[in-house]
């Protein structure tokens, strides 16, 4: 079988070592979230907080991102390395096939990685507590001026009345 003016064998001899490249590349991906993972354990441990299926589903949630996101990278590495196989076979100048893109991506998301593993524990606590906050100021903004503004009149009339009672009492 011709496939650009090479026979398919010759073809799958001259892309193995890229497909190689690529395979460790997301092996090493996979190798740098379960290391966060681990080190994101431990952490919880020293801070002697529960570790639940949430946080492992975010590991999954994560591990399907970067995978996406790298296969993308991927195909478009395998479109710039086709152009340069046809360049190399027209002119006669060899260029090297690497998926140089995908390299750049499994570096970057090594990095990110990294960032996370070395991350202390109170910077995680602290990212936390700001999330929760932004949380708890959501759910006030969305109360409503009147509904609060009841609210707080229910209070200060059950408190009134209590303090009556205790006056009362004494």
């Amino acid at each position: 079988m011709n496939f650009f003016g090479m026979e398919l064998t010759e073809f799958l001899k001259r892309i193995f070592p890229q497909i190689v490249m690529l395979a460790i590349m997301y092996f090493l991906v996979l190798v740098a979230v379960f290391l966060d993972l681990w080190a994101g354990v431990r952490k919880a441990k020293i801070r002697g907080k529960f570790r639940s299926s949430f946080g492992f589903r975010k590991t999954v949630e994560k591990i399907g991102k970067y995978y996406n996101m790298i296969f993308v990278i991927t195909v478009i590495d395998a479109m710039q390395m086709i152009a340069i196989s046809q360049v190399s076979q027209q002119t006669g100048i060899h260029l090297p096939l690497i998926p140089i893109l995908t390299f750049i991506g499994s570096i970057f998301v090594g990095f990110i990685e990294l960032k996370s593993v070395y991350e202390k524990a109170e910077d995680k606590e602290k990212a936390e507590i700001a999330q929760t906050a932004k949380i708890v100021g959501k759910v006030i903004a969305d109360i409503s001026t009147q509904e609060l503004a009841s609210k707080v009149a229910v209070y200060l009339k059950n408190n009134q009345t209590n303090e009556h009672e205790h006056e009362n009492k004494h």
